[in-house]
């Protein structure tokens, strides 16, 4: 024994043993005793429920769903509408941030002033304020029967807002933008091994997969796109943006693209002036060493940043239980108070944000080294 401890090697791997099996101690006797407190309290754990009628209803889906359909599906029907209100929400976000991020840097003092206001207004008020705001100016528009119409038949209420959708169903919807997703990443790093025919081609096969997913999920005698039509006191046909999401993409867009301005602000700026200074030696106009030196250079600095930014801005969509959106967390919430089932529910939530917000980790981590400069990936 005192050979084994004089030995340094052997010492620590002792020391590590002991140290795992503290660990494993402490974790067993924290189930053993949450199981007997459990018990004690008459508290279940189990999944028998996930097969039993709701009769209750959600009043925004996506899918089908009706009062007799049981909680799994409730669940996925949750699950569904935050994933529409994150990629909502978190497209503007990138969108207006770019935009006003790189206002923030440009020529013009009032593009400046401008910009740099928009950032002090919206980062500085919190998250869920600025969502009661804009769900309470939503409630005082004019009613669907004298409701603002705009270009392309689309009309705002304080129903919601309507406007064109096509007759396919949301899942093959889904599916069909998963698929040119998948294959525009696979076509990142094929273009930089085989050139861009092998991005088109990927690109290409990805569009099919998309077309035929449509295809296979169209309403049969239904034309393909619906539109609103007025009829009585609301409106039929086509889609519809309940208020509660509306308000809630509207904040976490606007909110989110303060930061995101920042981000990209910062990106920017730790660009060397001498990139810059080299690309006017050799006579390149400024939108020139703008799209092809700046911002690529800007995107290879910031998307760590941002992976982290675009998955706070996920998890920042449960914000919309407080203006009574029924996604996943709203979902959860709901069937705890009618099963009882507060441990499973918890889990399942737990682990559905883990799986949305892994994907976009595994994502975000493949674009960054489909973009890293050779000698830099890690």
């Amino acid at each position: 024994m005192a050979t084994l401890l004089g030995n340094r090697r052997h010492r620590d791997q002792a020391l590590q043993a002991a140290f795992v099996a503290v660990i494993g101690a402490i974790v067993v006797t924290g189930i053993l005793t949450a199981r007997r407190n459990m018990q004690i309290q008459g508290v279940t754990f189990g999944w028998d429920f996930l097969d039993y009628a709701t009769g209750s209803t959600i009043p925004f889906t996506l899918i089908d769903y009706d009062i007799s359909s049981t909680y799994a599906r409730a669940l996925l029907v949750g699950f569904v509408n935050t994933l529409l209100l994150g990629a909502i929400s978190i497209s503007l976000s990138f969108i207006l941030g770019m935009l006003i991020g790189t206002a923030r840097l440009a020529s013009n003092k009032m593009l400046r002033w401008i910009a740099s206001w928009y950032v002090q207004l919206f980062r500085n008020l919190p998250l869920i304020l600025q969502a009661f705001f804009w769900y309470s100016l939503i409630s005082h528009l004019p009613p669907p029967r004298t409701a603002i119409a705009l270009p392309g038949s689309i009309f705002i209420s304080n129903r919601g807002v309507f406007l064109p959708a096509l007759n396919i169903d949301a899942m093959h919807v889904v599916m069909g933008l998963a698929a040119v997703l998948a294959f525009l990443l696979a076509a990142l790093p094929l273009s930089r091994r085989y050139g861009k025919a092998a991005f088109g081609v990927a690109v290409a096969i990805g569009l099919a997969l998309a077309a035929l997913s449509f295809a296979l999920g169209r309403q049969v005698d239904a034309p393909l796109l619906s539109l609103p039509q007025l009829q009585g006191l609301r409106f039929r046909g086509g889609g519809t943006i309940v208020p509660e999401l509306t308000a809630v993409i509207i904040a976490i867009s606007l909110f989110g693209a303060s930061y995101v301005a920042e981000i990209v602000r910062g990106g920017f700026l730790a660009i060397p002036t001498g990139q810059t200074e080299a690309a006017q030696a050799l006579g390149l106009r400024n939108w020139q060493i703008f799209s092809r030196i700046r911002l690529p250079l800007m995107i290879r600095i910031v998307l760590p940043t941002m992976t982290n930014q675009i998955i706070w801005l996920m998890k920042a969509t449960t914000i919309g239980i407080a203006i009574g959106y029924t996604d996943f967390f709203a979902v959860v919430a709901n069937s705890i108070n009618h099963s009882g089932q507060t441990l499973t529910l918890i889990f399942i939530l737990i682990l559905g944000f883990w799986a949305i917000n892994m994907s976009i980790s595994v994502v975000m981590n493949a674009i960054n080294r489909a973009i890293a400069l050779p000698g830099h990936k890690k």
